[in-house]
């Protein structure tokens, strides 16, 4: 198992230094609602030396109207223009602040999910808001988002909160939702958590959590003695530890707690998540096509989090 371990590690390192030049791609609404999405995708690219693609999908449909002849061409080429342009201000705007990142902008014809999941097939990161113009307030998430991440073959990044300048560090510390039972969680999600932590110079809070079955049920089946529950925490916390260790080694500079909790998951990692800058959890890829199939966990954290979630595809 331990050899298994470390070729892993070694594996998604040799992927890694490749994803050092691979783009950060990021879909923008227009300039006031993708503010925030533009300045982490921007902020990653640069920390990652990497391209950042900007993307904005459009989708147009012919007028049933009489006397608009099908195949026109001119109502679909004004919207391209229109994207096209707004493209073009986000590449000014973020040129004025980062002036030496390499940029590129792309204007595709679709559905925005399924496009931007196409684009950033081989990228290293895809972000994309919490919600965009389309939202209203108080919307948890938007369809774009989750659409999208239904559609990944790589990391997405989604920022949620308002959809205002991008906000200092409050906490600098990435929190990574880890299952110890099999399936585990794997090098990718450890993996890129690490690495984003090393990235910004951040810590790593390793969180593991659970539910005591007795809690639920327990005129039925009673909940756990005290000295049980120690002792089922005590066994999580060691293979929370052993999965964590290889990366720890990996990364000396970075400082790394692990805490297991007993409770409803979602619940543990949305109050874990107040106290954090980005939190990151693994997606099982779907086995007969592309994209992340978000369980009830994945999306709970993507609705409720209080800082922006990765998810991370795993096989």
């Amino acid at each position: 198992m331990a050899n298994l371990t470390v070729n892993r590690i070694e594996t998604y390192a040799a992927v890694l230094e490749d994803t050092m030049t691979r783009p950060v791609v990021v879909g923008i609404d227009d300039l006031e609602h993708s503010a925030r999405a533009v300045a982490a995708a921007a902020r990653e690219a640069q920390l990652r030396s990497a391209p950042l693609w900007l993307a904005h999908a459009y989708h147009w449909l012919p007028p049933v109207v009489t006397g608009v002849m099908p195949g026109n061409d001119a109502p679909e080429g004004a919207v391209r223009d229109a994207a096209t342009e707004l493209l073009a201000r986000a590449v000014a705007h973020i040129h004025a602040e980062y002036p030496d990142l390499d940029i590129h902008d792309y204007a595709m014809s679709g559905q925005p999910g399924p496009a931007l999941a196409d684009l950033a097939e081989d990228a290293a990161l895809l972000v994309v808001g919490g919600r965009g113009r389309g939202g209203f307030t108080g919307m948890l998430l938007g369809s774009v988002a989750l659409s999208t991440v239904s559609h990944a073959r790589c990391p997405v990044l989604v920022v949620r909160g308002d959809d205002t300048a991008e906000p200092a560090s409050v906490t600098g510390r990435v929190l990574v939702g880890v299952d110890v039972l099999p399936p585990t969680t794997g090098a990718d999600t450890l993996g890129f958590a690490f690495e984003e932590a090393a990235l910004h110079g951040y810590d790593l809070r390793a969180v593991h959590a659970w539910d005591d079955p007795g809690y639920f049920y327990p005129v039925a089946i009673g909940q756990y003695p005290r000295e049980t529950l120690n002792e089922m925490n005590s066994e999580r916390r060691r293979r929370l530890d052993a999965l964590v260790a290889p990366w720890r080694d990996k990364h000396p500079d970075t400082f790394v707690e692990t805490q297991v909790l007993t409770g409803p998951p979602s619940r543990r990692l949305v109050d874990s998540s107040r106290m954090a800058d980005l939190l990151v959890i693994g997606g099982l890829r779907y086995l007969s096509s592309p994209g992340i199939r978000l369980g009830g966990l994945g999306h709970a954290l993507l609705h409720h989090a209080h800082c922006p979630v990765v998810i991370v595809p795993e096989n």
